[in-house]
């Protein structure tokens, strides 16, 4: 992961970068992200923090956990997935999904609903990856910034913060940079 901080002296550049790559390390989402791109302006009370998604593992499917041992019995295969598992079935099939025991469910499907299952996706790293990289920009960014206004793009996750309201002219600012970050011309 690659920090990058502007805008302040040495000093709080130097202490930034060490806050973001210590609080993204103790949220365990540090090898799922490639970059890291800060902006402080205390001045103005402006931060901005831009997050660049990398690699993330596939989602965890119903056939990745679970194993087909007659036309209408499942045995779950990977526990650390069962209570998951157990909610998404719960949730699409209702009564027709029982757990018989602690890794044996019973379900009462047809063919085309069984294909359907196998794909039905039980976990996805992705959202959960979100929630963390999230919960750490928040605490990153100061505490009496609370102001926020976050900016979408592919990939990645940019929030500005201040003490004030977020003119036009730093969302614009913000995109910019993020813009000058991903090596994309405004042209584009």
């Amino acid at each position: 992961m690659e920090v990058e901080v502007e805008g302040g002296g040495d000093f709080a550049n130097t202490s930034y970068t060490t806050i973001c790559q210590d609080t993204f390390r103790d949220l365990g989402v540090r090898d799922s992200i490639d970059r890291v791109y800060l902006y402080v302006d205390p001045k103005a009370h402006v931060f901005i923090i831009s997050v660049k998604i990398g690699r993330v593992t596939s989602p965890v499917k119903v056939d990745d956990v679970t194993r087909q041992e007659t036309q209408e019995r499942y045995r779950i295969t990977n526990e650390k997935y069962a209570p998951k598992l157990l909610a998404v079935l719960g949730d699409k099939y209702g009564e027709r999904a029982q757990q018989l025991s602690r890794l044996e469910i019973n379900l009462e499907l047809d063919e085309k609903e069984i294909e359907a299952l196998k794909a039905l996706i039980v976990y996805d790293p992705r959202e959960d990856l979100v929630t963390r990289i999230l919960d750490g920009m928040d605490r990153i960014l100061p505490e009496g910034a609370r102001v926020r206004c976050p900016i979408s793009l592919p990939n990645r996750i940019t929030i500005i913060a201040s003490e004030n309201s977020i003119t036009e002219d730093w969302k614009k600012k913000a995109e910019e940079m993020v813009r000058m970050q991903e090596g994309v011309s405004e042209d584009v």
